[in-house]
């Protein structure tokens, strides 16, 4: 009985000790397996992040081209002129008749879709790399958006300008100012945000898995060709339908979260000693609506700031069609004849208020062995002896008593081009659009003649200074011993 008594007496405490040691290892045996399985997510997540293999298709990635080009040109040379935005700038100016009418260098780092929160921190760290003497907003980003509910195609758009950016601290900083909580990890992870690749394209993953970034040669300073051609006759026709708007201005009137970041902006600017320009790109003038309301509210906004508005007063002789995309859906981007006119109009409007703070680099051996030979160099200077291009005539006094400031014959890519220069002050009329003959003795392949070559004046390359009259694509072969005569002047 003495040990039946022993083996029933057990202490109060020990009947539920077994179960609680069980139910703890239980649940730190689940804590542990979902802690290793989140370990491993997050390793594959990093692994193909790090390889690409949910990358989005990188060859026509432009923006992350530009970010890229722009810490390696940063490297070696100052930016002198930063400009951002979204599709409307990198479309509508071209930085390489920019810095060639300048003779700085100008950079593009704008991104397709974004608004001017996220054009703010590209500007942001834009200045973390450089301190350019001018940065120019466009205007277009500032807009009737809200940045937490941006969704579908601007929210991917925002994705991509965001993950091309490379400044870790200030990207770790804007992420809850640009996203939502749900977007934060997509935001970082290309692998999160195109994970469907599993699903719907296989190929992109095949792609990524053996793609290599291009070797690069040249200069590239953001810009970006899309549109060769401009508005048809066809198309002008919809604009006459009675009650027809493509883009109404008075519906996209800056909102919150566009006056915050506009006040940013400014004092952003400020804070950096870096002069702030607002540029408005145009639309074609019969496609836009109510843009008067808008200026008279954005101006209000912008107070004092330097603002050049090419929308408003609008250049009709300028800004003709040929500057602008054939179509009259409400996004209308500008041509790369456009991007030109835009340039030059921009830069005369620099020279004539920021001549002391934008430095002219054209007579510095670096900067001309940069931007020889890019586009709107020879429209801009003379050539080089370089064994391709010929200085035939300079300053001299040729037909009709108008002084000759250059005629030259320059290469191009696969051609030559003949580009005869006349100053600005030595016409009493306006020479756009004017055609004149140019006579030569010329030879091919040694077989000499005479020929006449037609040029024209237009303002796709129009520097301050003087008319630049160019002709078509001539024969790469082609050299010119002396001028003859010039007709039609």
């Amino acid at each position: 009985m003495a040990t039946q008594n022993t083996k029933n007496n057990k202490k109060p405490g020990n009947q539920s000790s077994k179960p609680d040691v069980t139910a703890a290892k239980s649940i730190y045996n689940l804590l542990l397996k979902v802690a290793l399985f989140s370990v491993v997510i997050v390793a594959v997540v990093l692994i193909t992040d790090y390889k690409g293999y949910f990358n989005p298709d990188y060859s026509n990635d432009h923006t992350r081209r530009k970010w890229n080009a722009f810490y390696e040109f940063n490297k070696s040379n100052p930016v002198d002129v930063v400009l951002v935005g979204n599709s409307h700038l990198y479309t509508g100016l071209n930085p390489d008749n920019l810095s060639n009418a300048l003779g700085a260098n100008c950079f593009i780092l704008a991104s397709p879709g974004t608004t001017l929160t996220d054009t703010y921190f590209a500007l942001k760290e834009a200045f973390s790399v450089c301190k350019p003497k001018i940065a120019i907003v466009e205007t277009f980003t500032i807009n009737n958006y809200t940045t937490y509910e941006i969704k579908g195609g601007t929210l991917s758009d925002q994705f991509k300008s965001f993950a091309a950016r490379k400044n870790i601290i200030q990207k770790l900083y804007a992420t809850p100012l640009l996203f939502t909580s749900d977007n934060y990890v997509p935001a970082w992870s290309n692998t999160i945000r195109n994970h469907s690749f599993i699903f719907n394209d296989t190929a992109q993953i095949r792609r990524n898995r053996s793609y290599k970034e291009p070797e690069r040669s040249g200069l590239y300073l953001g810009r970006y060709n899309r549109f060769m051609s401009g508005i048809e006759d066809s198309t002008l026709l919809k604009y006459d339908k009675p009650g027809f708007v493509a883009y109404n201005y008075g519906e996209n009137k800056a909102s919150a979260d566009a006056r915050v970041y506009l006040e940013k902006t400014i004092e952003l600017c400020r804070e950096n000693n870096v002069k702030l320009v607002f540029m408005t790109l145009p639309m074609y003038y019969r496609h836009v609506h109510n843009y008067e309301s808008y200026k008279n509210d954005l101006q209000k906004l912008i107070a004092d700031a330097n603002w050049i508005d090419f929308q408003l007063p609008y250049d009709t002789l300028a800004f003709n069609t040929d500057c602008f995309e054939n179509t009259v859906s409400g996004n209308q981007h500008m041509t790369y004849y456009g991007a030109r006119v835009a340039a030059y109009k921009l830069a005369a409007y620099l020279k004539s208020n920021f001549k002391d703070i934008i430095p002219n680099r054209s007579s510095d051996m670096k900067w001309k062995q940069l931007f020889y030979a890019s586009d709107g160099y020879f429209e801009n200077y003379p050539p080089e002896n370089d064994g391709y291009s010929q200085l035939i005539v300079q300053n001299q006094v040729v037909a009709a008593n108008v002084p000759v400031k250059e005629l030259s014959l320059v290469p191009r890519d696969g051609y030559k081009k003949l580009i005869l220069k006349i100053a600005k002050s030595g016409l009493s009329t306006s020479a756009y659009n004017r055609k004149l003959t140019i006579k030569v003795s010329a030879s091919i392949k040694g077989q000499t003649s005479l020929i006449e070559i037609p040029v024209q004046c237009t303002r796709a390359y129009d520097p301050i200074e003087h008319y630049v009259f160019a002709s078509e694509a001539l024969n790469p072969e082609l050299k010119i011993q002396h001028l003859i005569d010039i007709t039609g002047l």
